[in-house]
């Protein structure tokens, strides 16, 4: 039996899926692991030349917007009692997996998730620098070990048993982990694997990243809308409010976050005028979402996560 299970939502681009099996492949604990690629391609992929001894299993959903069934998915079909979720932009160093089973192992049994220490996979200039730090800034390496003070979307471990206790309602919850994570409640208790390293490529242009933020938010707010019933009434309350409460919280989190884990908050500071652009495009996506209300359709999630072009080194 597996001690870990890895798990990739693909799309059409066979690329980028093919890179992080390559990842995968040089992985210390690589025969201690296996592998789900839930596909959304038209064409079933075939990856079966790219395993090189992984454990590998292909399920293929053409042409879907689910984002949530794909993830849910793969932990019905996990057989380690860790699944470890990877985005298909990202590049895990190689002890990756064995740094976030260590984790998973050395914890106490109240602990069901691990998030990862990230760093800059796209080129080393101001633009991707910045983008890093407003997204994965508060998980940035050098990352302290112990409670986590984030916890990741896409790129974060759960013990598989956590998981399917959500039942038939872990599809949608699994679409954005925030619900997922909220609805565990007081059983959700998540740490950080500091020498976990993962390499998270951003958008490559300004103005997609920027619609990005706005489109997530966008998603986020009418899930919240769906999850926790908010009505007409608090909707139209909160949305002029959010604009400019959502940027402002957001950067203080980040920096306190930051606080006392040099060189990041001089990098903060630096990155602040993006940061402020991103979060403040944030803010007015996730006002359109509350005067939107339910009904956002997951495309646009899919596209982001899958489709949206970005930079690797």
């Amino acid at each position: 039996m597996p001690s870990l299970t890895v798990a990739i939502t693909a799309g059409a681009n066979a690329r980028k899926a093919s890179e992080l099996l390559g990842h995968l492949r040089r992985q210390t604990i690589a025969h201690k692991m296996e592998v789900i690629v839930v596909s959304f391609a038209e064409a079933n992929p075939d990856f079966s030349g790219l395993a090189g001894g992984l454990e590998l299993t292909v399920l293929h959903h053409p042409g879907s917007a689910d984002f949530g069934h794909a993830r849910a998915e793969a932990a019905r079909r996990a057989r380690a009692p860790y699944i470890a979720y990877l985005e298909d932009h990202t590049a895990p160093a190689p002890d990756w997996a064995e740094q976030v089973l260590l984790a998973f192992e050395n914890a106490e049994p109240g602990v069901t998730a691990i998030t990862y220490a990230f760093r800059n996979g796209s080129p080393d200039t101001y633009f991707y620098r910045s983008a890093f730090m407003a997204e994965y800034g508060a998980l940035a390496w050098p990352l302290r070990e112990g409670p986590s003070p984030s916890a990741a979307a896409n790129n974060i471990a759960y013990r598989r048993d956590a998981l399917l206790a959500a039942g038939p309602q872990l599809d949608s919850l699994l679409e954005m982990d925030f619900f997922l994570q909220k609805a565990m409640g007081d059983s959700f208790l998540c740490h950080t694997a500091p020498r976990a390293v993962v390499y998270h490529q951003t958008n490559a242009r300004l103005a997609e990243l920027v619609w990005v933020h706005f489109l997530y938010a966008r998603l986020f707010a009418s899930r919240r809308v769906e999850h926790e019933r908010w009505s007409l009434f608090k909707r139209i309350a909160a949305a002029p409010i959010v604009p400019l409460a959502v940027p402002l919280l957001r950067i203080r989190r980040l920096f306190r976050a930051l606080r006392g884990r040099a060189p990041l908050p001089a990098q903060a500071w630096k990155a602040l005028p993006l940061i402020v652009l991103l979060y403040c495009a944030g803010g007015l996506g996730e006002a359109a979402g509350l005067l939107r209300g339910a009904g956002v359709s997951g495309r646009s999630l899919v596209w982001m996560e899958l489709e949206a072009e970005r930079a690797s080194r």
